[in-house]
């Protein structure tokens, strides 16, 4: 379930959100580890857990909630791109994958 929770929220990130295709896995890189960090899989699960998984990951998880076409996330787009463009900036370039 991992590799398809990652395509969809690829496709949302380029989608949606227009985020370049090398920035992606970067991106991706900070999801899975906010995800493992949490105690969660990177699957629908980690997207329910909201505000239990701190702060920080409220973004990855309005990712993942959005990229399977759920809402009831109060993360705003102005913080979600913030957030990316700091992921983006402080992660070393990992393609696309």
């Amino acid at each position: 379930m991992n590799m398809l929770v990652e395509a969809r929220i690829r496709r949302f990130l380029l989608d949606r959100l227009h985020v370049k295709y090398m920035d992606c896995g970067a991106i991706l890189h900070n999801v899975r580890n906010l995800s493992r960090v949490s105690g969660y899989p990177l699957d629908l699960s980690f997207g329910e857990s909201g505000l239990a998984s701190g702060p920080e990951s409220r973004v990855a998880t309005m990712l993942v909630n959005r990229a399977h076409l759920r809402t009831g996330d109060a993360t705003s787009e102005y913080v979600v791109k913030n957030k990316l463009a700091e992921w983006v900036r402080t992660t070393k370039p990992m393609g696309a994958y």
